[in-house]
């Protein structure tokens, strides 16, 4: 009996692959993206207002500040759902594709690892961008409230652990809500595949 050869998808390869199907489908990464980086900048920007209010004096109820996170969390649950429903469209519109693939000897761990690849790319970029633009909109909102005082200085840096935060909470949010797309996608019969775009 013969042993099965195993199928090798280098990284490299991957994400080379990945960047040029994220150039293809600019308009759909674009909605995409658009739902991290406000999501993730109505965060950052929250975080960092309120933590430099609190520096610079000024009283805000702790019943704003709560409220103001779950907004925060909302946004994000809202930005999951659709990355989730997003590459779902994806997958769909993809099916040949991926039939293609599977057909050329692409076994289920390539497909995932595309699907994968492809959302930690968009979480990443997403997450950048949303990071440093609410805390940029919340250092500049706070410095022009108090007249850019010495000790807003010292305070910004201290926020810039948002900024980390809200990379790695999009990155995150990016692959957790594509794990079901990917898996059904990587799961597709070719053959099935094939059929349904014909």
């Amino acid at each position: 009996m013969m042993a099965e050869r195993s199928s090798v998808f280098p990284f490299k390869e991957a994400l080379a692959y990945c960047t040029r199907s994220i150039r293809v489908r600019f308009l759909r990464v674009l909605m995409i993206m658009i739902s991290i980086v406000l999501g993730v900048a109505f965060m950052v920007w929250l975080l960092t207002w309120s933590h430099l209010v609190s520096v610079l004096g000024v009283s805000v109820g702790k019943e704003v500040q709560a409220y103001g996170l779950w907004v925060a969390l909302l946004s994000l649950i809202i930005c999951g759902i659709g990355i989730v429903n997003s590459t779902l469209m994806a997958v769909y519109e993809r099916y040949g594709e991926i039939g293609t693939l599977k057909c050329l000897g692409a076994i289920d761990s390539h497909i995932l690892k595309i699907f994968v690849l492809e959302s930690f790319l968009l979480g990443l970029i997403g997450g950048v961008i949303g990071a440093f633009a609410g805390w940029g909109i919340a250092v500049l909102w706070c410095g022009m409230m108090a007249g850019f005082p010495p000790e807003l200085e010292a305070a910004t840096i201290q926020t810039l652990v948002y900024v980390g935060e809200a990379i790695a909470i999009a990155v995150l949010l990016a692959v957790a809500a594509s794990a079901y797309p990917a898996y059904r996608a990587a799961k597709l019969n070719p053959a099935d595949a094939l059929r349904k775009v014909v």
